[in-house]
């Protein structure tokens, strides 16, 4: 009796995988299948853009699709056999619920697109101008640089989502390796958006999509760098420093730079100087040489600091008579004497009335006179520009001494 039962329970498996391999390979039965995560592309995007907007294309839109078909058939489906749209053509600025076209491969009967809306915002489209920026694949050899580079158009206008073009730092063209030589070479470049992080963007508008490039691989030269400078700084100033550059490097052909021993730039006039300033190194170069990289911001420096005024009067006690002969002394007969004194802004505060002395030198002078006319002199052991006395000269009586054993003296005496 248990003998028969297993093997009836075996005909009964065996009879039913043989109905089963006879429906799914001979009947082949109908049904539906729901394929997830199907990607919705934004079509039309154009019309937008034709009428000042455009939508976020950093964001990602999906949607499951339930297809009818033959089980053999639904069952090798995949996302990437449907193509999920939905057209923009004609919607408003603001948030618009766009309905999701799709299309099922081969004899796929479409049974329900999950969700068949999808909520797209229109936004205003923000242009700005980005600089175009060339990037070497190259690393080039000790001595040599690319040189004589144009690059049209040299700005881009990016168009896109406000978000998405104030990311955008510059345009980047990127030139390939192991292409460049002694000889002129134009180029036909893709232009990439580049982001502030430094990657690619691809979610803008570019106004065109190639940049022209020409370059030539350029040998490159350090020599002698002369710069004349001329004239004094105006008197409100002072320089404190100013650094000239010695040696400039260029780059061209291997035989035009060879036949360059120095470059004269364009001399500075001091004159002109007004405050703390960096002025380029404008070089004079032949047609077939020009500034290499390393030189690219050569400059002169200056630095200067402001000259402050001030003003002291002297009377003729304190305005000493100097170098008399043992015997002689002085009286000056002006009653003062104005110095005014410019130092630099730094050091004028710590200038007094009394570090500056005024005289006049009678070492020359050998016996009594009546108002002799004499140049007012200074000295000051402090920093200063500059040190005008008004007047320049004054009249000084020289008169004889009577009181044994004196000198020369000063004042009135």
């Amino acid at each position: 009796m248990l003998r028969n039962n297993k093997l009836n329970l075996l005909i009964s498996i065996i009879a039913a995988i043989v109905i089963w391999a006879y429906v799914t390979m001979v009947v082949n039965p109908a049904r539906d299948e729901t394929i997830r995560g199907i990607p919705v592309e934004l079509v039309n995007l154009e019309m937008l853009y034709d009428r000042g907007f455009t939508v976020d294309r950093t964001r990602s839109y999906v949607v499951d699709v339930t297809v009818n078909g033959t089980r053999s058939d639904v069952l090798e489906l995949t996302a990437s056999d449907f193509k999920a749209t939905a057209d923009m053509t004609g919607y408003p600025k603001g948030l618009n619920s766009v309905k999701v076209n799709v299309t099922a491969p081969g004899s796929m009967k479409l049974v329900q697109i999950k969700p068949d809306t999808i909520s797209v915002e229109v936004v205003d489209l923000i242009t700005v101008t980005k600089q175009v920026r060339l990037a070497f694949a190259d690393k080039f050899a000790a001595g040599t640089e690319p040189g004589f580079i144009t690059v049209t158009p040299s700005e881009m206008e990016v168009a896109g989502t406000a978000a998405a073009v104030d990311n955008i730092d510059y345009i980047r063209a990127e030139v390939p390796k192991d292409i460049l030589s002694e000889e002129e070479t134009t180029l036909s470049l893709e232009a990439v958006p580049i982001t502030k992080s430094g990657n690619p963007e691809y979610f803008v508008n570019l106004s065109q999509n190639q940049i022209s490039v020409t370059a030539t691989l350029c040998k490159t030269k350090e020599v002698p760098l002369r710069i004349e400078v001329t004239g004094e700084p105006p008197e409100s100033i002072e320089v404190t420093e100013m650094n000239v550059p010695k040696t400039i490097v260029i780059r061209g052909s291997k035989d035009a730079v060879a036949e360059i021993t120095e470059v004269r730039a364009k001399g500075i006039d001091m004159t002109a100087i007004s405050d703390t300033a960096e002025i380029p190194v404008d070089a004079y170069l032949p047609q077939n040489v020009e500034v290499a990289d390393a030189s690219k911001n050569l400059a002169v420096n200056i630095k200067v600091q402001g000259i402050e005024k001030a003003e002291f009067e002297y009377t003729a006690e304190t305005i000493e008579v100097r170098g008399l002969a043992d015997g002689l002394s002085g009286h000056l007969n002006t009653g003062s004497v104005k110095a005014l004194l410019l130092a630099a802004e730094s050091e004028i505060a710590d200038i007094t009335k009394d570090d500056i002395h005024l005289f006049v030198d009678g070492s020359e002078i050998t016996e009594s006179a009546d108002a002799i006319e004499m140049a007012v002199q200074f000295d000051c052991d402090k920093e200063f520009k500059s040190i005008t006395v008004t007047p320049e000269k004054v009249r000084v009586t020289i008169i004889k001494d009577t009181a044994a054993g004196s000198g020369g003296t000063t004042g009135n005496g």
